[in-house]
């Protein structure tokens, strides 16, 4: 049954999308031809290169409102408390790897110290097999 709804899911989220890409096409052509509409409505009056010019002014203000608009960072309570919890949870993520390279550093040092203790040992060992060597004969 689930399957069955997930298939019926998709094709309406494929209509949709194909729907989505024509209206975006038709928008796109509608805006081209208002465009060129504008251009013939304003040459009489304005001259071909001044019509342009203002064509091409329209259109980068339009861009320069949407460009600002995209750099404009939101601000709500919401995102404020997700930044907090994030910041949080970095810390404590900082906090908890300091404390694991302490417990490995802690270790290293251990082993180290056994591993000195176990040479001086060897050392002792060997040197006290030499003496009692050295006795007998």
């Amino acid at each position: 049954m689930a399957l069955l709804r997930r298939q019926v899911l998709l094709r309406q989220l494929i209509r949709r999308a194909i729907a989505g890409s024509l209206a975006v096409a038709a928008f796109i052509v509608t805006a081209g031809f208002s465009t060129y509409a504008l251009f013939l409505a304003i040459r009489v009056p304005l001259g071909e290169l001044s019509a342009t010019l203002a064509i091409a002014a329209f259109y980068l203000a339009v861009a320069l409102i949407l460009f600002a608009y995209t750099l404009r960072e939101p601000h709500s309570p919401e995102l404020d408390a997700l930044a907090e919890m994030e910041a949080a949870a970095l810390e404590t993520i900082s906090a908890d790897a300091q404390t694991v390279m302490q417990m490995v550093n802690s270790a290293g040092q251990r082993v180290e110290s056994f591993g000195s203790s176990l040479t001086l040992g060897v050392g002792i060992l060997t040197a006290l097999r030499k003496l009692m060597a050295s006795r007998k004969t």
